[in-house]
């Protein structure tokens, strides 16, 4: 079990794992370490034979509000992102898609209140997204200079098609659980966090009770087909984004955060 302030990890003796991003008062934002013991965890899961069925969460009411801005800015130098730093900070939310999607049994997002850039990225990226009525998927990336980078230029056409997921990706606005069900993008829309809860612990008991080999293999097979372009993204949101990270763009949003801790 992994257990800190910031993150929790468990897996229990049914080889249910379960990892909940714990920073509320952040709305769960992913700072570069938690990422880091994000990636770290799921590597440890990917290598289990043990494992039936991963959960992701986030408490406090959000599931994610992406990376960490702050965290950024307090990294930068005064002239914002230099190019290290900018394929740094790619290289991260890569590999925690990466990592996610190394899990070889099935993943579970359960998703209340806000999805947002990577956070967005990093439930999409599980094999099944319940969500609650109040939930919301957004990639803002292009409202503060940047693009949609953790593997979304394509999760989320492979789950919704081309024009469908140019509207969310490049109008950088709000989907919420309602139209996000009704486009594809997630399995189940739930009243609230308690039916959601129970929801996924229903689904959960579910494939904890069938074949682990099957469930592998038939994941496998999926993903060779509707993730065969995931690495392709990666690497064109590997090339843009570190374009724009140092962008004039996002250096002025950069400013305004560090106006706003100062």
């Amino acid at each position: 079990m992994t257990e800190s302030e910031e993150l929790i990890a468990t897996v229990d003796d049914g080889g249910i794992a379960r990892l909940t991003i714990n920073r509320p008062e952040r709305m769960n934002a992913l700072s570069g370490g938690v990422s880091l013991e994000i990636r770290r965890v799921l590597g440890e899961w990917a290598q289990r034979d043990d494992l039936r069925v991963v959960v992701l969460s986030g408490s406090g009411g959000s599931f994610s509000a992406g990376a960490d801005i702050t965290d950024i800015a307090a990294n930068a130098g005064d002239a914002g992102v230099d190019e290290a730093g900018a394929v740094a900070i790619i290289s991260n939310g890569s590999d925690l898609a990466r990592a996610l999607r190394a899990i070889r049994v099935p993943v579970v997002a359960a998703v209340d209140g806000a999805a947002v850039g990577i956070g967005a990225s990093l439930a999409l990226g599980a094999d099944l997204v319940y969500a609650t009525n109040r939930a919301y998927f957004l990639f803002p990336f292009v409202n503060i200079g940047l693009m949609p980078d953790g593997g979304a230029s394509m999760l989320v056409a492979a789950s919704i098609g081309r024009v469908r997921a140019n509207a969310l990706l490049l109008l950088g606005e709000k989907f919420r659980a309602a139209a996000a069900f009704d486009a594809g993008l997630v399995t189940e829309v739930l009243e609230d966090a308690a039916a959601l809860s129970a929801r996924v612990d229903e689904v959960v008991a579910k494939l904890a009770a069938k074949s682990p080999a099957a469930l592998r293999i038939t994941k496998a097979a999926s993903d060779a087909i509707t993730m065969a372009a995931f690495e392709t993204a990666l690497g064109e949101e590997m090339d843009g984004q570190t374009r724009l990270l140092q962008s004039p763009e996002f250096r002025q949003t950069l400013a305004l955060f560090t106006k706003s801790d100062s």
